[in-house]
Protein backbone atom coordinates (compact mmCIF):
# COMPACT_ATOMS: atom_id res chain seq x y z
CA UNK A 1 0.00 0.00 0.00
CA UNK A 2 1.32 3.81 -1.22
CA UNK A 3 1.44 5.99 2.00
CA UNK A 4 0.17 8.69 1.15
CA UNK A 5 0.98 10.50 4.37
CA UNK A 6 3.32 10.79 7.71
CA UNK A 7 0.65 10.32 10.49
CA UNK A 8 -3.32 9.42 10.16
CA UNK A 9 -5.32 10.69 13.30
CA UNK A 10 -8.33 8.19 13.37
CA UNK A 11 -11.73 10.32 14.63
CA UNK A 12 -14.68 7.83 15.95
CA UNK A 13 -17.93 10.11 15.81
CA UNK A 14 -21.46 9.26 16.26
CA UNK A 15 -23.38 13.00 16.68
CA UNK A 16 -20.30 14.79 17.49
CA UNK A 17 -20.56 18.31 14.91
CA UNK A 18 -20.42 20.74 18.25
CA UNK A 19 -17.27 19.15 19.26
CA UNK A 20 -15.54 18.37 15.98
CA UNK A 21 -15.58 21.87 14.80
CA UNK A 22 -13.20 22.70 17.71
CA UNK A 23 -11.07 19.12 18.02
CA UNK A 24 -10.65 19.11 13.85
CA UNK A 25 -8.61 22.33 13.41
CA UNK A 26 -6.34 21.60 16.84
CA UNK A 27 -5.70 18.33 14.84
CA UNK A 28 -4.83 20.41 11.68
CA UNK A 29 -2.77 23.00 13.95
CA UNK A 30 -0.89 19.95 15.37
CA UNK A 31 -0.36 18.66 12.10
CA UNK A 32 1.67 22.02 11.13
CA UNK A 33 3.36 22.43 14.56
CA UNK A 34 5.19 18.85 13.68
CA UNK A 35 5.81 19.40 9.99
CA UNK A 36 3.87 16.25 8.96
CA UNK A 37 1.56 15.24 6.05
CA UNK A 38 -1.30 14.68 8.66
CA UNK A 39 -4.67 12.95 7.16
CA UNK A 40 -7.68 12.93 9.85
CA UNK A 41 -10.22 9.81 9.19
CA UNK A 42 -13.26 10.08 10.32
CA UNK A 43 -15.19 7.08 11.11
CA UNK A 44 -18.51 7.54 11.64
CA UNK A 45 -21.18 4.85 13.70
CA UNK A 46 -24.04 6.22 11.03
CA UNK A 47 -24.45 9.80 13.10
CA UNK A 48 -28.36 11.61 13.15
CA UNK A 49 -26.40 15.56 13.21
CA UNK A 50 -24.51 17.26 11.22
CA UNK A 51 -21.17 15.12 12.09
CA UNK A 52 -20.07 13.91 7.80
CA UNK A 53 -21.01 17.30 7.05
CA UNK A 54 -18.91 19.26 8.94
CA UNK A 55 -15.99 16.50 8.77
CA UNK A 56 -15.71 16.85 5.61
CA UNK A 57 -16.39 21.03 5.49
CA UNK A 58 -13.17 20.85 7.59
CA UNK A 59 -10.90 18.47 5.30
CA UNK A 60 -11.24 15.14 7.01
CA UNK A 61 -11.91 11.83 5.39
CA UNK A 62 -15.16 10.08 6.64
CA UNK A 63 -15.50 6.73 6.26
CA UNK A 64 -19.04 5.28 7.20
CA UNK A 65 -19.01 3.09 9.75
CA UNK A 66 -20.16 -0.73 8.76
CA UNK A 67 -19.17 -2.85 11.53
CA UNK A 68 -20.46 -3.24 15.17
CA UNK A 69 -19.47 -0.52 18.16
CA UNK A 70 -16.40 1.32 18.99
CA UNK A 71 -14.47 -1.80 18.18
CA UNK A 72 -15.95 -1.52 14.72
CA UNK A 73 -15.02 1.60 14.33
CA UNK A 74 -11.03 1.16 15.43
CA UNK A 75 -10.72 -1.93 13.14
CA UNK A 76 -11.63 -0.03 10.09
CA UNK A 77 -9.77 3.12 11.18
CA UNK A 78 -6.85 1.72 11.22
CA UNK A 79 -6.96 -0.45 8.54
CA UNK A 80 -7.93 2.28 6.14
CA UNK A 81 -5.03 4.70 7.42
CA UNK A 82 -2.56 5.93 4.29
CA UNK A 83 0.26 6.33 6.81
CA UNK A 84 2.98 4.32 8.83
CA UNK A 85 1.56 5.81 11.90
CA UNK A 86 -1.46 6.36 13.24
CA UNK A 87 -3.12 8.27 15.85
CA UNK A 88 -6.17 7.28 17.81
CA UNK A 89 -8.20 10.75 19.48
CA UNK A 90 -11.60 11.00 20.72
CA UNK A 91 -13.87 13.46 18.91
CA UNK A 92 -15.46 15.18 22.14
CA UNK A 93 -12.31 16.68 23.27
CA UNK A 94 -10.99 14.55 26.20
CA UNK A 95 -7.65 14.44 24.21
CA UNK A 96 -5.88 17.27 23.65
CA UNK A 97 -4.58 16.99 20.28
CA UNK A 98 -1.47 19.13 21.38
CA UNK A 99 -0.51 16.23 22.80
CA UNK A 100 0.37 14.05 19.94
CA UNK A 101 3.17 16.37 19.93
CA UNK A 102 4.65 14.71 22.78
CA UNK A 103 3.66 11.50 21.69
CA UNK A 104 5.18 11.73 17.95
CA UNK A 105 8.49 12.71 19.69
CA UNK A 106 8.65 8.91 21.47
CA UNK A 107 7.54 7.41 18.21
CA UNK A 108 10.98 5.72 17.68
CA UNK A 109 11.02 4.32 20.81
CA UNK A 110 7.85 2.15 20.66
CA UNK A 111 5.18 0.44 18.77
CA UNK A 112 2.51 1.84 20.48
CA UNK A 113 2.62 5.06 22.56
CA UNK A 114 -0.02 5.51 25.46
CA UNK A 115 -1.40 8.94 26.49
CA UNK A 116 -2.09 7.62 30.33
CA UNK A 117 -3.90 9.10 32.94
CA UNK A 118 -2.64 7.16 35.20
CA UNK A 119 1.41 7.48 35.18
CA UNK A 120 3.26 10.52 37.41
CA UNK A 121 1.95 13.48 35.65
CA UNK A 122 -0.87 12.29 34.42
CA UNK A 123 -4.59 13.24 35.53
CA UNK A 124 -8.51 12.81 34.83
CA UNK A 125 -11.43 15.00 35.35
CA UNK A 126 -14.21 13.11 35.66
CA UNK A 127 -16.89 12.27 38.26
CA UNK A 128 -15.49 10.30 41.54
CA UNK A 129 -17.44 7.22 40.73
CA UNK A 130 -16.13 6.85 37.37
CA UNK A 131 -12.68 7.20 38.30
CA UNK A 132 -12.95 4.94 41.25
CA UNK A 133 -14.17 2.41 38.93
CA UNK A 134 -11.78 3.08 35.88
CA UNK A 135 -8.82 3.28 38.27
CA UNK A 136 -9.86 0.01 39.53
CA UNK A 137 -10.13 -1.87 36.83
CA UNK A 138 -7.41 -0.60 35.00
CA UNK A 139 -5.41 -2.29 38.16
CA UNK A 140 -6.73 -5.58 37.84
CA UNK A 141 -6.39 -6.04 34.04
CA UNK A 142 -2.78 -5.05 34.64
CA UNK A 143 -2.08 -7.66 37.05
CA UNK A 144 -4.87 -10.50 35.82
CA UNK A 145 -3.26 -10.13 31.99
CA UNK A 146 0.34 -9.28 33.62
CA UNK A 147 0.26 -5.62 30.95
CA UNK A 148 3.26 -3.01 31.55
CA UNK A 149 0.44 -0.21 31.16
CA UNK A 150 -1.16 1.39 33.64
CA UNK A 151 -3.58 2.70 31.53
CA UNK A 152 -5.07 -0.18 29.23
CA UNK A 153 -8.08 1.32 29.00
CA UNK A 154 -6.93 4.39 27.23
CA UNK A 155 -7.97 5.59 24.23
CA UNK A 156 -5.77 8.00 23.27
CA UNK A 157 -3.01 6.18 21.39
CA UNK A 158 -0.28 6.43 18.66
CA UNK A 159 -0.24 2.85 16.59
CA UNK A 160 3.24 2.16 14.48
CA UNK A 161 0.93 0.64 11.54
CA UNK A 162 2.38 -2.20 10.10
CA UNK A 163 2.03 -3.76 13.41
CA UNK A 164 -1.48 -2.95 14.23
CA UNK A 165 -3.21 -4.27 11.08
CA UNK A 166 -2.64 -7.40 11.67
CA UNK A 167 -3.98 -7.11 15.18
CA UNK A 168 -6.68 -5.38 13.95
CA UNK A 169 -7.45 -8.27 11.72
CA UNK A 170 -7.39 -10.49 14.43
CA UNK A 171 -9.25 -8.09 16.85
CA UNK A 172 -12.91 -9.59 17.52
CA UNK A 173 -13.81 -6.82 20.41
CA UNK A 174 -16.67 -4.85 19.72
CA UNK A 175 -17.03 -2.49 22.66
CA UNK A 176 -14.41 -0.51 24.64
CA UNK A 177 -12.77 -3.45 25.29
CA UNK A 178 -10.68 -3.62 21.57
CA UNK A 179 -8.27 -1.21 23.45
CA UNK A 180 -6.59 -4.33 25.75
CA UNK A 181 -7.22 -6.66 22.87
CA UNK A 182 -5.19 -4.23 20.35
CA UNK A 183 -2.44 -3.94 23.50
CA UNK A 184 -2.39 -7.84 23.69
CA UNK A 185 -1.80 -8.18 20.20
CA UNK A 186 0.89 -6.00 20.05
CA UNK A 187 2.71 -7.39 23.15
CA UNK A 188 2.31 -11.06 21.51
CA UNK A 189 3.65 -9.94 18.58
CA UNK A 190 6.91 -8.48 20.08
CA UNK A 191 6.12 -4.63 19.83
CA UNK A 192 7.22 -2.02 22.29
CA UNK A 193 4.73 -0.19 24.83
CA UNK A 194 5.09 3.27 26.60
CA UNK A 195 3.27 5.58 27.98
CA UNK A 196 3.12 9.52 28.48
CA UNK A 197 1.22 11.72 30.92
CA UNK A 198 -1.69 13.61 29.75
CA UNK A 199 -4.75 15.24 31.65
CA UNK A 200 -8.28 13.46 30.39
CA UNK A 201 -10.26 16.58 29.54
CA UNK A 202 -14.51 16.99 30.32
CA UNK A 203 -16.07 16.56 26.72
CA UNK A 204 -16.56 19.91 25.31
CA UNK A 205 -19.85 19.36 23.41
CA UNK A 206 -22.46 17.00 23.77
CA UNK A 207 -23.50 14.24 26.03
CA UNK A 208 -21.49 11.00 27.34
CA UNK A 209 -21.97 7.32 25.54
CA UNK A 210 -20.23 5.58 28.26
CA UNK A 211 -21.80 3.57 30.50
CA UNK A 212 -20.65 2.85 33.99
CA UNK A 213 -23.31 0.02 33.92
CA UNK A 214 -21.95 -1.80 31.59
CA UNK A 215 -18.47 -1.27 32.41
CA UNK A 216 -17.71 -4.18 35.12
CA UNK A 217 -19.21 -7.09 32.94
CA UNK A 218 -17.55 -6.00 29.94
CA UNK A 219 -14.39 -6.16 31.75
CA UNK A 220 -14.94 -9.38 32.95
CA UNK A 221 -15.70 -10.76 29.82
CA UNK A 222 -12.53 -9.51 28.41
CA UNK A 223 -10.35 -10.84 31.08
CA UNK A 224 -11.45 -14.37 30.37
CA UNK A 225 -11.20 -14.05 26.52
CA UNK A 226 -7.55 -12.41 26.96
CA UNK A 227 -5.98 -13.81 29.83
CA UNK A 228 -5.29 -17.34 28.20
CA UNK A 229 -4.22 -15.75 24.71
CA UNK A 230 -1.29 -13.79 27.45
CA UNK A 231 -0.33 -17.28 29.13
CA UNK A 232 0.12 -18.52 25.71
Amino acid sequence: MSEAFDLTVVVPTLNEEGSLRQVLPRLKETFARLGVRGQILVVDGRSKDATVAVAESLGARVLVQTARGLGGALREGLLAAESPWVAVVDADGSHPPEVLAEMWAKRDEADLVIASRYVPGGSAVMDPLRQVLSRSLNVVARLVLGLPARDSSGGFRLYRAELVRPVCAAAIATDFTIQQELLVGILSRGGRVLEVPFRYEPRIDGASKASALRLAPAYIRMLIRLRGRRRS
